[in-house]
């Protein structure tokens, strides 16, 4: 989990652990409406 990979939209290097908390934070959003859920996509 504390392995980090390259996030191509923030331009930095995040931990799978935050990796899986801003996907959690788009489905929220996506759940009350605010905006489509898109999931992340690495790109190797």
């Amino acid at each position: 989990m504390k392995t980090t990979v390259n996030h191509r939209h923030l331009g930095k290097s995040v931990s799978y652990r935050r990796l899986i908390r801003l996907e959690l934070y788009k489905i929220q959003k996506h759940i009350l409406g605010e905006k489509i859920y898109e999931p992340y996509q690495s790109l190797w």
